[in-house]
């Protein structure tokens, strides 16, 4: 019986602290993404293409 309840304490405090580590990247994420500057407002050129710019428009008319 004390075997199971040590093992209970360790499944709860790997938990815990696998909790405290993705709640620490999430906050870090976060942080980094709010330092990303905005993309930009301005109309840009191309920006209503679905044509991919490495390959040059064709006319098959």
């Amino acid at each position: 019986m004390a075997a199971s309840s040590s093992a209970s304490w360790i499944f709860t405090v790997v938990g815990v602290l696998i909790v405290i580590a993705l709640l620490v990247l999430l906050w870090t994420s976060r942080r980094r993404l709010a330092r990303r500057p905005n993309p930009p407002q301005s109309p840009q050129p191309r920006q209503d293409s679905w044509q991919d710019p490495d390959h040059p428009q064709r006319d098959d008319h």
